[in-house]
């Protein structure tokens, strides 16, 4: 990974979907107490405190330097600052569920989540402010999708009076998704904040982008003050799920989705192509250590590159649970995903061991801890497991403090 450049402590990658099967719940369901609990928007209901929430859904873990911040249901954002073993909860604005989370230095950083929410911290996790929601996503997919109508029918006019059949046919094309997507963006504004991010990715304090269901795609250049949509840049007009965002070069992005969708960027976003996948159904992650490349999808799909991801081989890892979540560094890598599945490579990202963790737990994403051992996030909290994914004796346990009362 090339983000030493702007990450001293980085030299090992996080990838995959923080989402586990299912989790497309609402927010009334992320929000209610009890079944028959008055519904409070979750977009305007602080986090509550919970001496539990360790043990909660989580779908993101990762580092900020020597701590880890760890995301999820009910907008549970826990921080630990000895490898994993005592947590504090921060404070958070919000009860949406919180899908991933990522850091541009130790103070610095974002989660995203259900209801199009877009959080940032200054203080390393232990305070939380909203920065976007879906409110504000559906306005801007609005006036973007008006924008490319208008462009669409400009083009296809100045085509059909010099153009060829071809050009022309193209341009029709290309008009119709216009017209497809200002439909779906109308629908949108008149629906509500529905739509959730999957992930985000910070390459400095002030740039990053956020991605998620049905083609959303938003990027800030300003540390998140204001965050413009860039969907109308990707070659995805079929609105597919983009569900994982990944370094995988100096100046190089690549965004995984639906139905083998993969798309690439060579200058940190502003230009997308299409990249040939080698599988067409769900991929969830990409990790990228150097010139090798780890592809993990649905069904226990994985496939490796080592030409940066123009070709790719089967990885065969004796696993057919999905795989939601990889770390991977020069000493490895974990891939851990449904029904406690856990893979493992050895430093040449080959050799893959298969096991299960004990209780058989979905995870959703996994992160080496400065210890050594690695720290799992998913439907029982945070796990701590050793490198050959044994659960330790020890397990994470919260510290006491708390965030919002």
């Amino acid at each position: 990974m090339f983000s030493d450049l702007v990450r001293p402590w980085a030299g090992n990658q996080k990838s995959g979907l923080s989402l586990l099967s299912g989790l497309f719940i609402s927010g009334a369901l992320a929000t209610s107490t009890g079944a028959f609990a008055e519904w409070q928007d979750p977009l305007q209901t602080p986090a509550m405190s919970s001496d539990k929430a360790h043990e909660s859904l989580l779908l993101d873990v990762t580092d900020r330097g020597q701590a880890l911040v760890s995301v999820g249901a009910y907008g549970h954002a826990i921080v630990s600052t000895d490898n994993g073993f005592t947590w504090s909860q921060g404070s958070v604005p919000v009860t949406t569920t919180l899908t991933s989370v990522d850091f541009a230095d130790e103070q610095n950083g974002w989660a995203v989540g259900h209801d199009g929410v877009i959080l940032n911290t200054m203080d390393g996790g232990s305070n939380w402010t909203k920065q976007f929601d879906g409110f504000k996503a559906n306005e801007a997919m609005l006036r973007s999708a008006r924008n490319n109508l208008t462009n669409a029918e400009e083009r296809l006019e100045a085509i059909q009076e010099t153009g060829s059949d071809m050009d022309v046919e193209q341009a029709m094309t290309a008009l119709e998704n216009a017209e497809f997507a200002f439909q779906d963006a109308e629908y949108d504004l008149e629906t509500g904040s529905t739509k959730p991010f999957l992930d985000v990715y910070f390459w400095s304090a002030r740039e990053g982008i956020a991605v998620g269901a049905y083609g959303m795609a938003f990027q800030t250049m300003d540390g998140g003050n204001e965050w413009f949509e860039i969907s109308s840049r990707l070659p995805n007009p079929n609105r597919l799920h983009l569900n994982a965002i990944t370094r995988v070069g100096e100046r190089s992005l690549t965004i995984v989705g639906e139905m083998g969708l993969m798309l690439r960027s060579d200058d940190m976003g502003e230009t997308w192509v299409g990249q040939s996948a080698p599988y067409d159904g769900s991929l969830f992650g990409l990790l990228d250590e150097g010139d090798t490349q780890i592809l993990f999808a649905l069904r226990g799909h994985t496939y490796r590159s080592d030409d940066d991801g123009i070709t790719w081989q089967v990885l065969d890892t004796g696993s057919e649970q999905t795989l939601l979540g990889g770390f991977s560094s020069d000493r490895g890598a974990m891939l851990v995903g449904n029904g406690g599945s856990v893979v493992t490579l050895n430093a040449q990202l080959s050799g893959a061991e298969s096991t299960i963790i004990a209780g058989r737990k979905g995870a959703a994403s996994v992160i080496r801890s400065e210890a050594g051992h690695f720290v799992i996030a998913g439907d029982a909290g945070i796990q701590l497991v050793s490198r050959e994914g044994k659960l330790l004796q020890r397990q994470a346990e919260m510290s006491g403090e708390k965030g919002n009362e």
